[in-house]
């Protein structure tokens, strides 16, 4: 290999190691204000589809405990069918209805609250970061804001520092991480009610049904 090829050979070498290292700084330096900004409202706008994801499951359940409802009224309601239970069966049938109506008014509950509104506001005692700079200044969530009149809140963006917006971004998104938290907990316990539900209709349709073909044969 001649020398100048030798040399070019080098260059490009050094600049390939140029490159690693710029990335490498570039994938473990901190982030600048505004990449934090957009960073900390792409977390907001996460968690508020989170949200809205646990109340659409939420109503979906409710329109599967409709139709659980609706299935074991019709059946449970027609005459032919409370006739074809024999005698010593009904005390069970009646206790089965009263657990179905117990679960029944704790998916209620359950629901509620999963879709209740709910408040996670932080009472912070002392300066985020300890500095008045990096302390939230109370110009987004909608409880500070109407502390204000319209021309004081107009005057607070006026002064607010990006470090104090990011900050109360930041603590927005940990408020919205509890309510989610608590929403998915609930959740959770509502579709485990669920469950229960429609093991118990099943139990009671299959215990008519069976009575109902005892009667006919």
């Amino acid at each position: 290999m001649s020398e100048g090829r030798l040399l070019e050979a080098e260059d490009e070498a050094a600049r390939l190691a140029r490159r690693e290292r710029r990335r490498l700084l570039e994938q473990t330096r901190h982030l600048d204000p505004w990449e934090r900004y957009r960073a900390l409202n792409d977390a907001m706008d996460e968690s508020y589809e989170l949200i809205d994801i646990a109340n659409r499951e939420a109503r979906f359940a409710l329109i599967i405990m409709g139709a659980l409802n609706a299935a074991l009224l019709v059946v449970s309601t027609r005459s032919e069918t409370v006739a074809a239970i024999p005698a010593p069966a009904r005390p069970v049938m009646a206790a089965l209805l009263a657990v179905y109506a117990a679960v029944a008014v704790y998916f209620f509950l359950q629901a509620i609250e999963t879709l209740r509104p709910r408040k996670f506001r932080p009472r912070l005692r002392k300066p985020l970061g300890g500095s008045p700079a990096t302390h939230p200044l109370g110009v987004r969530y909608f409880e500070d804001v109407v502390e204000r009149d319209a021309e004081a809140h107009y005057r607070a963006w006026e002064e607010v520092r990006l470090s104090q917006l990011n900050a109360e971004l930041a603590v927005q998104g940990h408020s919205l991480s509890l309510k989610n938290k608590a929403k998915h907990d609930a959740l959770r316990r509502l579709y485990a009610g669920l469950r229960v539900m429609t093991l118990l209709v099943a139990l009671l349709l299959s215990a008519l049904a069976f009575f109902a073909l005892t009667a006919r044969s």
